[in-house]
């Protein structure tokens, strides 16, 4: 396994162009268990009808796709040691719900973690009809085994902590369907056969194929945009966090929530399997004051 940094962050990745429509909007609501209660989110015909914020992440999904078939310039790796360590996303300006948009990636970093390597990859999505940014993804993924190439070790970080001296602001619980994955991977555009194939996800270690940890960042985000923006989804204008564990099908994800200040909230989610937290370190920005308000 060879690292030249200068060649990795010079790679090329192609552009990606997807055409949106109402049926993909309200697909992608329904697979992360919006319903009928719902309407604005999953009936095209609604006279509020929008799109969720976190649809921002299935845009640049033929990018990840790309990188790990056709491989990345001055990095050998082995695909099955790609985790995904993190994800960010920034919502630029309102949302279209239908539409052609652009997807445009670059690497913006690697880091040399000595176990392995930390890749950062920035994506941003425009509407193709006005040019104008609607959403801004930015990807970690940690590569095993490829560490200690002499390279940065990159920024040392700290977390927000949640506050300890106080329960949640708010709790929202989900339990997931046995089928929540087969349907997400269609309405997120991730066909990793991990998340459906039995014979994939123990080569993977699984016991069963897993939830896509973008479904279940979907899944925390809903959380947020209830509890704290009245499912006014203008209000929420970025959501990072890092994912921890894997979760089943089947399971009750439950996320914990602090209001810290007006336009900050802290999350972190845990499954009814054992406890363990699966999504750490997570941050949300809001607009504290809803649209019209004023």
């Amino acid at each position: 396994m060879t690292v030249d940094v200068k060649k990795a962050l010079n790679h090329k990745i192609k552009s990606i162009e997807y055409n949106l429509t109402r049926k993909d909007v309200a697909l992608y609501a329904i697979s992360l268990g919006f319903g009928k209660k719902h309407l604005k989110f999953v009936y095209e015909g609604s006279h509020d009808f929008s799109a969720l914020p976190t649809i921002g992440i299935i845009f640049p999904g033929q990018m990840i796709v790309d990188v790990i078939s056709e491989g990345i310039d001055g990095l050998e790796f082995d695909p099955m040691m790609l985790l995904h360590g993190e994800q960010e996303l920034e919502i630029l300006n309102d949302i279209p719900v239908e539409g052609v948009f652009v997807t445009e990636s670059k690497i913006t970093n690697l880091y040399d973690k000595g176990k392995g390597a930390l890749l950062i990859l920035q994506c941003i999505t425009s509407e193709k009809s006005s040019g104008k940014p609607i959403f801004k993804n930015i990807f970690s993924f940690f590569i095993r085994g490829i560490g200690g190439f002499g390279g940065d070790r990159g920024p040392n970080e700290k977390p927000i902590p949640v506050p300890k001296d106080r329960a949640p602001d708010a709790i929202s619980k989900q339990t997931t369907s046995e089928d929540q994955a087969v349907l997400y991977r269609l309405a997120g555009g991730d066909l990793n056969p991990l998340h459906i194939d039995p014979e994939m996800s123990k080569m993977g270690g699984f016991k069963v194929p897993i939830l896509h940890g973008l479904c279940t960042y979907g899944i925390a985000s809903r959380g947020v945009l209830e509890h704290f923006c009245d499912n006014d989804p203008s209000r929420l204008k970025s959501i990072k966090t890092r994912f921890t564990k894997h979760v089943y099908p089947g399971e009750t994800i439950e996320t914990e929530m602090w209001k810290i200040n007006p336009t900050t909230i802290l999350f972190q989610s845990k499954t009814s399997r054992d406890g363990s937290y699966v999504l750490s370190s997570g941050v949300a920005i809001i607009d504290p004051i809803k649209k019209g308000s004023l």
